[in-house]
């Protein structure tokens, strides 16, 4: 037996010396260099308010804006003055009425900022060096440094790159050549490429070469539209593997032998998909293809769109992205003079006003951008931009509230008596809608889609594995507690294979502590946000803690899926999570709680080897006072049965030494915090 200690075991960093280090230390920006604090409090330059001039750049300004290069880097912006970068007074131009936009390489969204609390003390969260150092392309998944030429390709998880990444792309990409070997018309006119497994796919290979060697043949007729469909299938599949090599995501540890659709193949689209915020299954389908079909500088204009977007969206205090829209269109709200106006896709709107304003309009402007900004630059880079006003139910504080339906909802057994499986089809899908609350009207802001519980694998007190109904709570709720870069209390009941991983480690793999389910992380079980949906106490009673979560997650696919549920918690894309418990703590009353220690350890054995998992946090907390109202909808129920099953159920195939142990003894760690009964932290893992 062997002892990996703590400075060995990859994930250490997150697990508490990373976690640990004072401000100042590594690689990464000190708190007071992390740029604007968020987005402020009807200060001038907020859109919306009092002072803001609607626009263009150097259009409409109630001061002279003069050039200032003598001015410290704290007190920088960038203003486009009739077509010309200037350095001016960030105060003067928020004075002016201009809004800054933090385009830094220390920017993190308002949920990971240094905040003071109620007593006026800074507190700072533990995972913002982590999402700087995983946006700046400097550290791994873990908080390690990146190997020498590794990238961090996150943004589908809700890390966009840091904006010297961008950059870096954009040369990189305009000095590659080898574009000109790669037909593009081909991929864009593309049908998706069918997958079957390896053996299958030679099979095939060799039945249709035979059938090309005789295609003029008498017979052959028959066969001729699926010979040409496979063709294409194969002429699609090396042009893609063409474009991925000049793209740099074929090296040699891709496990891809070439012509062949193989698993090293998808493993290479799935970093492609993640590169370019692709929500899609990793093969050669129609979204995959779509990108694939452009050239690289044209996709980093894209991310560069999206960058900035996230960017902007923070400056400015806004949500609403387009998706409240419905068949008929925008939602209509009528505005204090009678007027009927709908919700604007206020993201779109505001991005595309400050892409305009700096002159990135293009990827060929956008090029000249960064080729006189060198890295350095975006150490402190803030631009100052003029932005249309909100509307007018955006104030201090707003009267938000959230509803979730549910939709289409099976109680039914997954399979039959046989234990063949059965479909439960949905034709109405889960969806989370926030609402402003306006003149006795509720306006709906956005609408994603998310999951609901449903049958799900759960390990009981006998150490046997059985189906159990994990359904989502319907009726009224609150959320009172927030927390980003929450992390998940492993129970005892959790399997220990799924507590370890293997990682790179300083060019070996090594089996180390599996913090990507733990946490803090995009990956762990409630991703990098969770809001916590509890029915409030009564009479001096904590709040009733049922586990009930909508919270990020990593598991994309799931939420956009026919066939995707969660353990009952409503997850949102990692990205949709944070922009929105960002935009709830700007407009909400709150009180900065700050981080929670824990001092949670634990050793377990896995194959003859001890590991030490530590988990310093719970998370850094904020609390909503008064907490914000929430509404889950019963759905619509499908199926004969209409209550859902309470106990565990069998699975088919499988041997058991007995009937299944009652649920809750056992079954559940209710050891999980936030006052009252309370399911354990990690409600929405999955179980592999």
């Amino acid at each position: 037996m062997s002892f990996i200690c703590r400075k060995v075991v990859a994930g250490a960093l997150l697990g508490g010396l990373l976690l640990a280090m004072p401000p100042g230390c590594g690689m990464f920006p000190k708190a007071d260099q992390q740029g604007p604090a968020g987005p402020p409090r009807a200060t001038p330059g907020m859109p919306g308010q009092k002072g803001s001039q609607a626009g263009s750049a150097g259009q409409g300004a109630t001061v002279p804006l003069g050039p200032r290069g003598d001015l410290p880097s704290e007190r920088r912006a960038l203003l486009m003055m009739n077509g010309e970068e200037r350095v001016v007074d960030a105060a003067e131009a928020q004075a002016a009425g201009y809004t800054l936009v933090d385009l830094s390489d220390s920017w993190t969204p308002y949920i990971f900022r240094t905040l003071k609390d109620d007593q006026g003390v800074e507190r700072e969260n533990r995972y913002r060096r982590i999402f700087v150092g995983l946006a700046d392309d400097q550290v791994d998944d873990d908080g390690q440094p990146l190997e020498p030429g590794e990238k961090n390709y996150l943004e589908l998880f809700g890390i966009p790159p840091a904006l010297s990444v961008v950059a870096a792309r954009f040369t990189e990409d305009a000095a590659r050549t080898c574009e000109g070997e790669i037909d593009f018309a081909l991929l864009s006119a593309a049908k998706p490429v069918r997958y079957f497994p390896e053996k299958r796919q030679r099979q095939i290979d060799v039945s249709f070469e035979r059938l090309q060697e005789r295609a003029g043949a008498a017979g052959a007729g028959d066969k001729a539209a699926e010979l040409e469909r496979w063709s294409a299938d194969r002429a699609t599949l090396r042009e893609a593997e063409r474009r991925l090599a000049c793209e740099g995501l074929i090296d040699k540890r891709a496990r891809h032998r070439p012509g062949v659709y193989d698993d090293g193949l998808r493993d290479i689209l799935k970093r492609f998909q993640q590169k370019h915020m692709i929500y899609e299954a990793p093969y050669l389908q129609r979204k995959t293809l779509a990108v694939l079909a452009r050239r690289q500088v044209e996709n980093d204009y894209e991310t560069l769109h999206r960058v900035m977007s996230e960017r902007v969206a923070s400056a400015a205090a806004i949500l609403e992205d387009g998706t409240a829209d419905g068949k008929s269109g925008a939602p209509i709200f009528k505005s204090k003079t009678g007027q009927m106006l709908p919700v604007k896709n206020l993201i779109g709107e505001y991005t595309d006003a400050v892409l305009q304003q700096l002159g990135l309009t293009d990827p060929a402007k956008a090029q000249v951008f960064f080729s006189r900004h060198p890295a350095a630059d975006f150490q402190w880079l803030r631009a100052a931009v003029k932005l249309p006003e909100r509307p007018e139910y955006y104030a201090d504080s707003m009267d938000l509230s959230i509803a979730v339906d549910r939709g289409d909802v099976w109680y039914e057994l997954p399979f039959d008596e046989k234990g063949k499986s059965l479909s439960q089809s949905r034709q109405s899908y889960p969806s989370f809608i926030l609402s402003v609350h306006h003149l006795g009207q509720k306006i709906p802001l956005v609408r994603w889609r998310t999951t609901v519980g449903g049958w799900r694998s759960e390990q009981a007190a006998d150490g046997y594995e059985y189906y159990r109904y994990k359904g989502s709570d319907v009726g009224p709720r609150v959320v009172r507690n927030i927390s980003s870069g929450p992390v998940w209390i492993a129970p005892e009941t959790t399997p220990i294979r799924t507590l370890v991983k293997e990682k790179r480690v300083n060019g070996t793999y090594q089996t180390v502590v599996n913090y990507d389910e733990i946490g803090p992380g995009f990956r762990s079980a409630y991703g990098l946000v969770a809001g916590y949906f509890v029915v409030p106490g009564e009479n001096g009673k904590p709040d009733f803690d049922n586990g009930i979560r909508a919270h990020g997650s990593a598991d994309y696919l799931s939420i956009g899926s026919s066939e995707g549920f969660s353990h009952g918690c409503h997850r949102l894309l990692n990205h949709n999570a944070v922009r929105l418990y960002s935009f709830i703590l700007t407009h909400r009353k709150n009180h900065v709680l700050g981080d929670q220690p824990l001092g949670n350890e634990r050793r377990f054995l896995y194959k003859e080897t001890v590991y030490e998992l530590r988990i310093p946090s719970r998370g850094f907390a904020f609390q909503l006072d008064p907490p914000m109202p929430v509404t889950v909808l019963q759905g619509r129920i499908r199926g004969e049965r209409k209550l859902p099953f309470t106990e565990y159920m069998a699975k088919p195939g499988v041997v058991y030494p007995g009937p299944p142990p009652v649920v809750g003894k056992g079954a559940e760690d209710r050891s999980g915090g936030g006052g009252g009964k309370s399911r354990e932290d990690g409600a929405d893992k999955e179980t592999p």
